[in-house]
């Protein structure tokens, strides 16, 4: 029989197609949807002609059908998602090595320089330091120190509030571990002996004395210095026998503390 036939068929796209369509119906379509669509169909589609719907469904379906460029969609779009989760995860290695990276730097160097800057802070005191002519100072000697979590700024304090003396004629302070020296000028070392000697200070009794023989210009007086100061460094040295065994532990920490230069209990 002649007919003229407006739809030319390609038996290689028709067989990609129909390909085509039986993959996604086995791996994407919508079976549920699929069921209820056929059931329209047997329903509204006479079962004499059913096949030659089916047909021209096809035929139609073949004219807008581009498998050249749906292949090319399809590479397209798989590249995208290729390079895009390729991204994704390139970004994520960055931002778990900056992390790693930091946390690293937390747990090695920050830690040292932290502690470095704690100990020149404990160990510095806040003010300018006070300048005293060596032929107007005299040191004195306190039997505390860095075992008891003293520095220098708390030395000042007392000095400033049990002794009576003003911040400016407070010089140098040296904290050791288990006794400080103090220079001050030589008319305020004898009221400081006299303030602190015997305070009470964070439940132990201060000895306080003069660090060193007064000089010999002092004439008669000199013999008697010394005598005292034998003395107090004397009932110093009975006191730290007695504690001997509570401050042993902390004295060599607090002389490991010195070596590190870190500052002792913090």
């Amino acid at each position: 029989m002649a007919f003229n036939r407006e739809f030319e068929i390609n038996e290689s796209q028709l067989e990609e197609f129909l390909a085509n369509a039986t993959e996604r119906v086995r791996t994407s379509e919508n079976v549920d949807l699929l069921s209820d669509l056929n059931k329209l169909f047997k329903k509204n589609v006479p079962l004499t002609v059913r096949k030659y719907v089916i047909a021209y469904l096809l035929k139609e379906a073949l004219k807008h059908y581009h498998p050249f460029n749906n292949r090319r969609d399809r590479f397209e779009r798989n590249e995208r998602f290729d390079r895009n989760e390729r991204n994704n995860r390139n970004r994520q290695e960055r931002k778990d090595f900056r992390q790693e990276r930091a946390e690293r730097a937390e747990r090695t160097e920050a830690p040292a320089e932290t502690t470095e800057a704690a100990a020149t802070e404990e160990e510095r005191p806040r003010h300018p330091r006070v300048e005293i002519p060596e032929d107007q100072a005299t040191s004195i000697f306190i039997s505390i120190g860095k075992n008891r979590r003293v520095y220098p700024r708390d030395l000042v304090g007392i000095l400033i509030a049990i002794a009576g003396i003003d911040r400016e004629r407070i010089g140098d302070i040296k904290v050791l571990a288990n006794y400080s020296f103090v220079q001050l000028y030589t008319e305020d070392a004898q009221t400081a002996i006299d303030k602190l000697n015997g305070y009470d200070y964070r439940g132990r009794k201060l000895a306080v004395s003069y660090s060193r023989q007064k000089s010999d210009a002092e004439g008669e007086a000199a013999p008697a210095a010394e005598a005292e100061t034998a003395e107090s460094q004397t009932e110093y040295s009975a006191e730290q026998a007695e504690m001997a065994a509570e401050d042993a532990a902390a004295y060599a920490a607090a002389e490991k503390a010195a070596a590190d230069k870190e500052p002792f209990g913090v």
